[in-house]
């Protein structure tokens, strides 16, 4: 991606980012929230424990305001590259920041602290398959023994979703958008220049998001060393991905 593209792309970002925690939800569609509720409930820790996370490809935060809310001796690193996201997140994590810190930096090749538990929420589509194998080696290396990573991200696997069943998950993210537009939650607009955008980006081949399967992930994850791994949950192509590294 040339430099053109890449301000392009910032310039996007800036200018969803104010709103991007209101839109975002409504865009991806009812499996958002009950995603990312489940991701909080995998973490295997008692609500006072303590530990230590790592939120790859954090965006606004979201995930990780959560986690520490419901984990009040939980202590976390947020990474993400896209600076007007990050400025989001700050603010977001204000009341946190002696447990937290946010970093500018690119999850498909910076170092990740060393951790318990690493997580990412609809991050990992931004990574290239020739790139994942490395970041999930180095997911597996910054965790402690017993650690573990959880993976939320629209994923294909077998059986194929194909077109009826894809049909019906369409229906109900339509629904879900059109009672968002009336309750005045979002408008149409708003909805429509998030969707016209992408689809420029891809007519003009400048569209970094990468569709991976679920099957190729935990192959790459067996393969950095987690010994126990699956899916655990799934909703359509919403899919969570969970590993652990060997005590």
């Amino acid at each position: 991606m040339n430099n053109s593209e890449n301000s392009e792309i910032e310039t996007y970002f800036a200018s969803i980012a104010e709103n991007y925690d209101r839109i975002q939800p409504i865009i991806v569609g009812p499996s958002y929230d009950r995603g990312l509720q489940m991701v909080i409930d995998l973490i295997p820790y008692g609500v006072n424990d303590e530990f230590q996370f790592v939120e790859l490809g954090c965006g606004t935060a979201e995930p990780s305001f959560r986690v520490l809310t419901r984990f009040p001796s939980a202590r976390g690193i947020c990474i993400d590259n896209e600076p007007a996201m990050l400025e989001i997140a700050r603010k977001k994590l204000s009341s946190y920041q002696n447990r937290s810190v946010v970093q500018e930096s690119d999850i498909s090749v910076c170092k990740i602290p060393s951790c318990n538990v690493v997580y990412s929420t609809l991050a990992f589509h931004h990574v290239s398959l020739e790139k994942m194998s490395a970041v999930i080696q180095r997911i597996f290396e910054a965790l402690s023994p017993g650690g573990c990573f959880i993976l939320y991200e629209h994923l294909s696997t077998t059986p194929v979703i194909d077109t009826k069943v894809r049909q019906q998950w369409n229906r109900i993210n339509q629904q879900y958008i059109n009672e968002a537009v009336a309750a005045g939650r979002v408008t149409q607009g708003e909805i429509d220049a998030r969707w016209s955008f992408k689809r420029r980006m891809k007519t003009e081949g400048k569209d970094t998001e990468y569709y991976h399967s679920a099957e190729d992930i935990l192959q790459k994850m067996r393969e950095s060393g987690f010994t126990e791994s699956g899916l655990v949950w799934r909703m359509f192509q919403a899919t969570i991905l969970m590993g652990f590294k060997q005590e």
